[in-house]
């Protein structure tokens, strides 16, 4: 049996923009971060319990309560959530992606979901998008904060769901710089989800296949079984 181990956010969900803001917003209200670099690239864990342990220690020298990182999920849940009721198109999958899972059961691919969203934020964008994640293997940013362990805790989690010791052939699929990064780390094959400039920044570190969507099944398949290891870690 194989695996393809999905990302969410630019991945699966077209949110880039929304995300970006309400997440801010999040910290900034709760944590009181007024020197927030936004340029999440600048973060050793780019996940949100990361981004917001490591902001944090910037300006305060010391970490966030876990109260405090409570209080920042529920809050950033609140923005997401209002800003769905304002715009019914804030949060939308991206094209195909409410089918993927269905269509990768039918040639014998296990499927997981690999976040460095907090799970409630998580739970609340898939399901504003219409995908159906309840069957399917999730670690979140509460596994990380490291996407390396976030991405290994998810594999771990759909071994023990379809009772196997190992998958054959495991292939991440990500959106961002950081994704292919720990695909490169974990020795993984790698697709990346980006159209236009997003898709040449994936390229241009590492991804070997990069996708627009994933309405073409037949050309998804192929991905799967024909993608490698970001350029970085085979050479």
């Amino acid at each position: 049996m194989n695996l393809a181990v999905f990302d969410v956010d630019g991945t699966l969900l077209q949110n880039h923009s929304l995300e970006d803001e309400c997440y801010a917003a999040a910290l900034r209200d709760v944590l009181g971060l007024r020197a927030l670099d936004v340029d999440w690239t600048q973060y050793h864990d780019v996940s949100d319990a990361g981004i917001a342990v490591e902001a944090f220690r910037r300006e305060f020298a010391s970490p966030p309560s876990e109260v405090q990182l409570g209080e920042t999920v529920r809050h950033f849940v609140s923005l997401l959530k209002a800003a769905c009721d304002a715009d019914a198109d804030a949060i939308v999958p991206v094209l195909g992606a409410e089918r993927v899972f269905a269509a990768l059961a039918t040639r014998g691919w296990a499927v997981a979901i690999a976040t460095g969203a907090w799970r409630h934020a998580a739970e609340f964008k898939l399901s504003v998008a219409g995908i159906d994640y309840s069957h399917i293997p999730m670690a979140t940013s509460e596994d990380g904060p490291a996407r390396t362990s976030i991405i290994a805790t998810a594999q771990s989690r759909a071994e023990q769901v379809h009772c196997v010791e190992r998958f054959e052939r495991v292939v991440s699929i990500g959106d961002a710089i950081w994704d292919v990064r720990a695909a490169s780390e974990l020795g993984l094959p790698f697709i990346g989800v980006g159209r236009g400039a997003r898709g040449e920044r994936l390229q241009a570190a590492g991804a070997r296949t990069v996708l627009e969507d994933f309405h073409d099944h037949a050309t998804l398949f192929d991905a799967l079984e024909s993608s490698g290891v970001p350029l970085a870690a085979a050479s």
